[in-house]
């Protein structure tokens, strides 16, 4: 009985990933300018990175450079896009605060004159994450003096949270060998944990804690036996089917005793305040200032996110290709940008410009590739 029960449950977490995954591109505002027609008067694209090398940066910069596009600070652009300003430019974003802005980024953005937005989350560059991935806050703090990066807030822990009680897995060596850093959801297993889990550590469907309208929180008493179990048929054991039954089974039994909860409305409200007023409060102490501009973790929040940045002082958020339709709807509380993946960079009007259709097609590829365990 476990065993069918633990597999219709995968079945239906992947059946989930998959159409969620689909619904992305389907979702997704491809611009004009991807299919060779000119950019509509007053449209200054956006484009969007984390990890950088450099052979794939400095190409995008060098195609601004040969065809006469500015790039913008922040201020500049908003002004210009309310404004419907006509001129060839664009604003270039960063996210994350990955340790390759500072070694391959910002140094190519001083070489080639240009400027750019760094979103930061400040909980993974105060020193909560391994310190060989991301910013310090004295390489921050340079970047903001140096008039070419303006920084922003990119929330304070960029977390999601487990939406429901529905198991779609476990951490095994295999899946916290091939999933990023920040797809692994915020559990509560007996004290907050952010980052990749021990083996064994439940994961359920996951969602980005500014959009979820619910929070699924397992028992401390399950993921502890999970782990405990996962320690006890060591590392080699889960490349055999009978560890993941023995977990599922485990899983089960002890849930059966301690059941999970949802978070109240409160706390959950508590949580998706702490991402604005954490973040506040650390660049007030590092860098001097509140910030004023704010970059979605994954996608946009909810209505109730916008009026919390809103209410903490920003002048506007950013989301991004899939949330377009979003930005241009009637009375939302502040200024809302959609932003496009840098991929798409080398295809807006210019000598040398790249078709987009293979680059459509590798992103069709990109879906149909298995997706991260939990979102």
């Amino acid at each position: 009985m476990h065993d069918l029960r633990h597999r219709l449950e995968r079945a239906g977490a992947a059946a989930g990933r998959a159409g969620r995954a689909l619904a992305g591109p389907l979702r997704t505002r491809y611009p004009r300018f991807l299919f060779g027609l000119p950019l509509p008067r007053g449209e200054i694209p956006i484009f969007n990175y984390h990890e950088v090398t450099r052979d794939e940066l400095e190409p995008d910069l060098a195609y601004l450079r040969e065809n006469g596009y500015a790039t913008l600070g922040l201020d500049e652009y908003v002004q210009a896009a309310q404004s419907r300003e006509r001129r060839r430019a664009v604003l270039l974003t960063f996210d994350d605060a990955w340790s390759s802005f500072w070694s391959v980024a910002f140094p190519l953005l001083r070489e080639y004159g240009m400027r750019a937005v760094l979103f930061v989350p400040t909980y993974w560059v105060d020193g909560h994450g391994p310190p060989e991935l991301f910013m310090t806050w004295e390489q921050v703090r340079e970047c903001a003096r140096s008039g070419h990066v303006d920084v922003q807030s990119h929330a304070h822990r960029h977390a999601l949270v487990h939406a429901t009680g529905l198991l779609a897995g476990f951490a095994t060596p295999a899946s916290l060998a091939s999933t990023h850093f920040f797809n692994w959801p915020m559990r509560d297993g007996g004290g907050e944990e952010l980052g990749p889990p021990p083996p064994g550590t439940p994961v359920h469907h996951a969602v980005p804690l500014l959009s979820a309208r619910r929070r699924y929180i397992e028992s401390a008493v399950v993921v502890r036996e999970c782990r405990r179990l996962a320690v006890v048929l060591g590392e080699s054991a889960f490349a055999r089917p009978d560890a993941m039954r023995k977990l599922y089974a485990r899983h089960a039994a002890v849930s059966a005793r301690y059941p999970g909860r949802w978070a109240t409305g409160e706390e959950l409200e508590r949580e998706q305040v702490r991402e604005f007023e954490a973040s506040r409060d650390r660049f007030a102490e590092a860098l001097g200032y509140a910030p004023r501009y704010f970059a979605f973790p994954w996608r946009l929040g909810t209505d109730r996110a916008l009026e919390l940045a809103r209410d903490f002082g920003m002048a506007a958020v950013f989301g991004v290709g899939l949330d377009f339709r979003r930005a241009r709807r009637p009375r939302l509380p502040l200024p809302v940008y959609g932003r496009l993946r840098g991929d798409w960079l080398r295809c807006l009007p210019g000598k040398g410009r790249v078709h987009a259709l293979p680059l459509l097609a590798s992103r069709l590829r990109r879906v149909a590739q298995p997706e991260s365990l939990a979102h």
